[in-house]
């Protein structure tokens, strides 16, 4: 059940809706969260019921670990020993289920053996509540989270919102709002504003990187098959994949932004439009927020970060991102996209330290020259991401250094609609280049829940014409739905 279905928008939603605000009129929080938790499990379920066994083992595995990790904490006994135990139950459980049949292949091929190759269903988001239950084992060890519930517990980790593509969203910001004793917040403001998150976010997904997603798909699943993409075509492909990748990514942060705030919960930002990044150091800062504060958090730090000297600190940011590539994916093409952006970072973290004493200041010129050459470098990095095999990759890459001559006529056949043509891809590139997102435009602030001031979310209630053309885009995406792909980020 995707976001950008009918059942979910037009059966599970209201219903899941109806519930909670009529709960949240009997005024009990408690019937509210354990209304959220049925549901959270329904939507979980409804892909593949036997996750729940998965789910519900990490859970119980994971809580009762953090539970006597924090009571050591409290009392100053070590924490070490079990902190161990639970992170290798995570690493052992994601190993098995995503990495088991990569690591037999691979063994195979090197050592000639013959390791049976399990063909294992990945559980939904397993990579995801896996970071955010490691995230809490550390935190508990450090006595970070001493009175935690087992019912606000299985709701952080399975509300629904976040569960299947994040953001991961650390226990503390969940907790706080679970644990409090005041109701949740659902006003006229906040659900208006969590309307026009969900709405906007569709259209993204529905209009733009569904309608964008042919162009890409065409041009690598023939260079798939051999066949050698033109210059044009090999840059149309990758352009358009780098815009399916940022609409659909963007699409479903805005959603589970939205629809925290339907429900009173107010989740983090996660996406913060990063093409208009400066730097790689910057674009980390605005790609998928949390898993860079997670990886940032939990394992750059761990290893040493820059605390042992400027080598040791780019050999710990290369590890870092060789893992966090593999966490998207069991395959070399991810591995290299990972080794790829912690080079990239090494490199820009050492061109700081060496030219930053030296220069006054960016000037309007060298800023775009930085722009320019951080979107370049994430293209090529994209194309790593999307294709399925290391030589697909070579040989789109190939095309698009001009290893296969510089053809710049586009083939008619790779062009599908008008959105997927140069000048519908230039126009997508225009939107996420120069214009504010979506939480700058609805002035979401999810640490100053008080301050929902700005743009749609104040107007929305009073201003019939906003209403009318949010309810009209809402209408006109639901009437090109006919054909919802799922979102990219569900296969990790």
């Amino acid at each position: 059940m995707l976001f950008s279905s009918h059942e979910f928008i037009l059966v599970f939603l209201p219903i899941t809706l109806a519930g909670f605000l009529a709960l949240c009129f009997l005024g009990s929080k408690s019937l509210t969260l354990t209304w959220l938790i049925g549901a959270s499990l329904t939507f979980y379920a409804f892909w593949d019921p036997w996750n729940l066994l998965v789910l519900f083992a990490s859970i119980a595995v994971n809580f009762s670990c953090g539970t006597l990790l924090a009571e050591r904490a409290r009392t100053h006994r070590p924490t070490r020993l079990l902190l161990a135990i639970g992170i290798t139950f995570n690493l052992a459980l994601i190993g098995y289920f995503k990495y088991a049949a990569f690591a037999a292949t691979n063994l195979n091929a090197l050592l000639g053996t013959n390791i049976p190759i399990l063909e294992l269903v990945l559980p939904l988001a397993i990579s995801f509540f896996t970071f955010q239950e490691i995230a809490y084992l550390v935190d508990s060890s450090r006595g970070e989270t001493y009175g935690y519930r087992f019912k606000d517990y299985l709701l952080m980790v399975t509300f629904f919102p976040h569960l299947i593509a994040g953001p991961i969203v650390n226990h503390r910001i969940l907790m706080r709002q679970f644990m409090s004793p005041a109701p949740l917040p659902v006003r006229v403001q906040t659900f208006s504003m969590g309307l026009c998150f969900f709405v906007v976010g569709l259209a993204k997904k529905v209009l733009l990187a569904d309608g964008v997603a042919p162009q890409a798909n065409l041009v690598f699943d023939t260079a798939a098959q051999g066949v050698v993409p033109s210059f044009a075509d090999a840059w149309l492909g990758a352009l358009a994949y780098t815009l399916q990748l940022y609409f659909d990514f963007s699409g479903y942060s805005d959603m589970a932004i939205g629809l925290g705030l339907l429900f009173g919960i107010r989740l983090p930002v996660n996406f913060n439009s990063p093409y208009q990044a400066t730097s790689i150091i910057d674009f980390w800062r605005r790609w998928h927020m949390t898993l860079s504060a997670f990886l940032r958090d939990y394992l750059y730090v761990a290893l040493g970060g820059n605390r042992h000297g400027e080598l040791r600190r780019y050999v710990n940011l290369g590890l870092t991102m060789l893992l966090g590539g593999l966490w998207h994916g069991a395959g070399w093409t991810f591995v290299c996209w990972g080794a790829l952006h912690g080079f990239g970072l090494a490199i820009n973290h050492g061109w700081r330290k060496w030219a930053g004493e030296r220069s006054p200041g960016p000037s309007l010129l060298g800023s775009s020259l930085a722009r320019v050459l951080t979107l370049l470098f994430v293209v090529f990095g994209w194309v790593l991401f999307r294709a399925d095999s290391m030589a697909t990759a070579g040989n789109i890459m190939a095309s698009m250094v001009g290893l296969n001559g510089f053809e710049l006529r586009v083939n008619a056949d790779r062009t599908l609609t008008a959105l997927t043509s140069v000048a519908g891809i230039a126009t997508l590139f225009a939107i996420a280049l120069l214009t504010r997102n979506s939480q700058q435009l609805l002035g979401y602030n999810p640490d100053a829940p008080d301050e929902l001031k700005a743009a749609w979310g104040r107007q929305l209630p009073s201003d019939p014409r906003l209403a009318a053309a949010l309810g009209g885009m809402f209408c006109f995406t639901l009437s090109q739905m006919s054909a919802v792909q799922s979102f990219l980020y569900f296969q990790f």
